[in-house]
């Protein structure tokens, strides 16, 4: 039985337009959607096109590296699309609640090697299911999510949770003994302000926790713009292990642990996922196993394509 019984969940776009039409041309900069940006990370405006897709160009920054999305939705375009004005179908998150709680279940374990139970901020909580998990281990949590629905759901099941962007002032005068970032940094306009936010927040020996893709990895490498983590409407920032290295100095952190992360789904789910690298592989798997079977099993999968960081603050 899943720990969201009971409540529906939303799924954000994951294409949006701004031009009004999937150009595979460098976006458009007079577009009012659109805003040309310097890196994240140092501060340069200084970068080469590494893909188009869906009509945005994924750069590299000249100076460190960072991959980012230039130019990207402006603020009040991307306010628009978190806020639930063109929401798709809950289905998704629905159907991999289970699978979802046992990742986070997973992800806990090892907090819990750095941190005993105590207080956590959920940024980017979404339906509440890393809460959910969190609180049935003994954690006082906190939720924080941009999409009211979302927001609304972490209220039916019990959880505290506030609907604003992150940093939020809500959460002055607040201290947590972890910060969670679950998918949730490469979504930020500015990854670096949320850092250093997130470090304020911190209690005493607290730790953040984050997980991202890793634009660095084999898999990211191989697939270029086929890689399923380039989602340039949503996804503004790509970090590898130097970069989120660099920020993470800059804004105050030093790094505990770095790996890379899976997460588990099912096999249905994986082989509707595994159709962007091939759709002739996932039509033969759909056909040697069949789709109730499919939905039934589990796997834990790990492309090696996630990072999960622990850091703590370095002063």
């Amino acid at each position: 039985r899943s720990l969201l019984d009971g409540a529906r969940c939303v799924c954000l776009p994951r294409r949006v337009d701004p031009g009004g039409h999937a150009s595979q041309t460098r976006a458009s900069a007079t577009d009012r959607t659109l805003e040309h940006v310097a890196c994240a990370v140092c501060g340069r405006s200084d970068d080469e096109t590494r893909f188009t897709k869906d009509g945005f160009a994924i750069v590299r920054c000249r100076g460190c590296g960072l991959v980012y999305v230039n130019p990207r939705l402006t603020p009040a375009a991307l306010a628009a699309l978190y806020e639930g004005q063109e929401i798709s179908p809950a289905a998704y998150y629905v159907r991999t609640a289970r699978q979802d709680e046992l990742s986070f279940a997973q992800r806990l374990a090892l907090i819990e090697r750095f941190r005993d139970p105590g207080t956590l901020l959920d940024l980017g909580c979404g339906p509440g299911t890393f809460s959910a998990v969190a609180r049935a281990r003994g954690w006082r949590t906190v939720g924080l999510d941009v999409n009211p629905q979302s927001v609304a759901r972490c209220h039916e099941i019990g959880l505290e949770a506030i609907c604003d962007v992150f940093p939020s002032v809500a959460l002055s005068g607040r201290r947590f003994d972890v910060v969670v970032m679950n998918d949730f940094l490469e979504h930020l306009p500015d990854p670096g302000g949320a850092l250093a936010a997130a470090g304020d927040l911190l209690a005493e020996g607290g730790i953040l926790f984050i997980t991202t893709p890793d634009v660095g990895s084999l898999m990211a490498r191989m697939t270029g713009a086929r890689w399923l983590h380039l989602k340039p409407n949503e996804h503004l920032n790509y970090f590898d292990r130097r970069t989120i290295d660099l920020l993470l100095t800059r804004t105050g952190f030093r790094i505990k642990y770095l790996r890379a992360i899976g997460r588990v789904r099912n096999l249905a789910v994986a082989l509707e996922k595994v159709r962007a690298y091939g759709e002739l592989v996932s039509t033969v798997a759909r056909f040697v196993v069949p789709a109730r079977l499919a939905e039934r099993i589990n796997l834990p999968l790990n492309p090696g394509d996630e990072m999960v960081v622990i850091a703590g603050k370095s002063g």
